[in-house]
């Protein structure tokens, strides 16, 4: 069905939110409000009326960070089911990273990711390149072959850019007008352990200070991916001042919470970059709230049931996160006053979407990719509850409040499934 008639609720729309009805015909939207009533009392066809009371209709949210597995980890998660997490989640596009079995460093690999999606996929599925093949620093991708095919993002992911090569790599994701993304952590600097008393904020803004060189250097549009630290955020501000091409993302997680939150099974509070201090949590909410971080984004990172008994030497990092990100921003944010629910979904849906070039607003003659969000569901996170296989989620056992009822893509309705 892709004919809809959301009645009685709000919408969120051009940066603010206000009490309408929206008509959707053929997977389009055809009006709002007034025109919304008219025509539907006008169309004869078949059509679902929704009653979106007490809710909010939103763009459906875009995330630029998560990871997908597949080809190579199916065991973790696959195409089908991390796109079905992200739909429960409210997201209708979403960036998976390039650290599959093979890396998506060359276009056969590429082809292969597309073909994949094609067949599996429950949303829009935008793959992210790699900057360097097989992510190791030594030689460059295909950009030019990479943007011919519609890639935006370039990222070694979880392997750092080495210095000997980024000025190259820079210089090759500029001219094709792309975006580089980062992991910014300088080894060197990272001890044996899981938390932030190992990995230290130092191994994420110095590196960031060092890549800011280049970008002055070369003009290429930056992206800072999954912020943690104050110090990496005033680097990011002085940089904006400047008006270096750059933007910032910043993590559900990252915002919400910090070490003291961390408890057994520890493993479900065990990502990369980790928990910090309440001065950066601090710090992240507020640049946020200025603008200074642009996006977030959930860095979902299931590892399946691997890490349900502790944490073992070489225990993989990530967290599952995709099903939970809004409510835990609604509940943990919103409801406490930090943010306002309008520069939350902004965050989510248009600014992120603007970034990678795709429709993300609720405007007549769009297509209908949105989400309904239920503002007074509350819901206990439970292990069994997860579409994706990951289940190590660090808000396991909470309450959270504010849960998506509805997803469309196209205005088929993708979830509830």
């Amino acid at each position: 069905m892709a004919n809809w008639y959301l009645h009685s609720g709000s919408v969120y729309r051009k940066q603010g939110i206000r009490k309408e009805n929206v008509l959707i015909l053929g997977g389009m939207i055809v009006g709002f409000g007034d025109a919304a009533d008219e025509n539907r009392k006008l169309f004869q066809g078949p059509i679902c009326d929704y009653d979106a009371r007490g809710q909010i209709i939103s763009p459906g949210f875009v995330d630029l960070h998560t990871h997908l597995r597949e080809p190579g980890w199916e065991s973790k998660e696959t195409i089908e089911s991390g796109t079905k997490a992200a739909v429960a989640g409210g997201f209708t596009t979403i960036c998976p990273m390039p650290n599959t079995n093979p890396t998506v460093d060359s276009l056969d690999a590429l082809i292969d990711l597309e073909k994949r999606i094609r067949t599996t996929a429950q949303c829009r599925v935008r793959p992210i390149g790699a900057l360097t093949k097989g992510r190791n620093g030594n030689e460059v991708i295909d950009y030019q072959g990479f943007a011919a095919k519609g890639v935006r993002l370039f990222s070694d992911d979880g392997d750092p850019l080495h210095a000997d090569i980024a000025h190259q790599v820079f210089l090759g994701v500029r001219e094709v007008d792309g975006i580089l993304v980062n992991h910014l952590e300088d080894k060197a600097l990272v001890g044996e352990g899981f938390f932030y008393e190992q990995i230290p904020p130092e191994s994420e803004f110095l590196m960031l200070k060092r890549d800011l060189e280049f970008v002055r250097q070369t003009g290429c549009r930056y992206h800072v991916a999954h912020v943690s630290a104050w110090q990496t955020v005033e680097l990011i501000a002085k940089a904006k001042a400047e008006g270096l091409p750059i933007t910032a993302e910043v993590t559900p997680h990252h915002l919400t919470l910090t070490f003291g939150d961390i408890k057994d099974p520890k493993g479900h509070f065990q990502m990369k970059p980790p928990l910090r201090s309440e001065k950066d949590r601090q710090s992240l909410v507020e640049a946020l709230r200025s603008g200074v971080i642009d996006i977030i984004a959930t860095d979902h990172a299931p590892h399946g049931r691997e890490k349900e008994d502790g944490l073992l030497p070489g225990s993989p990092f990530g967290v599952t996160a995709l099903e939970t990100a809004f409510a835990s921003l609604y509940t943990m944010l919103v409801r406490t006053g930090q943010i306002t629910l309008e520069q939350v979904l902004q965050a989510l849906s248009e600014a992120p979407a603007a970034m990678i070039g795709v429709e993300a607003e609720l405007k007549v003659g769009a297509r209908a990719d949105l989400v309904v969000l239920d503002l007074a569901q509350e819901k206990l996170v439970r292990k069994d509850q997860f579409w994706s296989k990951g289940t190590n989620s660090p808000y396991t056992g909470q309450t959270l409040q504010g849960w998506p009822s509805l997803t469309l893509i196209d205005g088929e309705r993708v979830f509830p499934c």
